[in-house]
């Protein structure tokens, strides 16, 4: 596995704005996104917004990412990196 860069994303929802980071990795045959909130593993993604992992023993502040609102927005954020 090679890590390929960070970035950092802003979600926006309701009265709530949130910075990620995402870690991008190449496992060789599928470049993945790992995605962090203050430090804490959240979710994978593929390029296209596969799921490939989520952690459900996030927060329940942490699991807002897991609503579709924001969850549309980190892929599509994903997308442009």
């Amino acid at each position: 596995m090679q890590n390929l860069k960070t970035d950092t994303i802003s979600i926006d929802g309701t009265g709530i704005h949130r910075q990620y980071q995402v870690k991008e990795r190449d496992h060789g045959d599928l470049v993945v996104y790992d995605v962090f909130f203050e430090d804490d593993y959240l979710l994978t993604l593929t390029r296209n917004g596969d799921i490939l992992f989520m952690n459900f023993n996030a927060t329940e502040q942490e699991k807002e990412i897991f609503k579709l609102a924001f969850l549309r927005q980190v892929i599509e954020k994903v997308e442009d990196i």
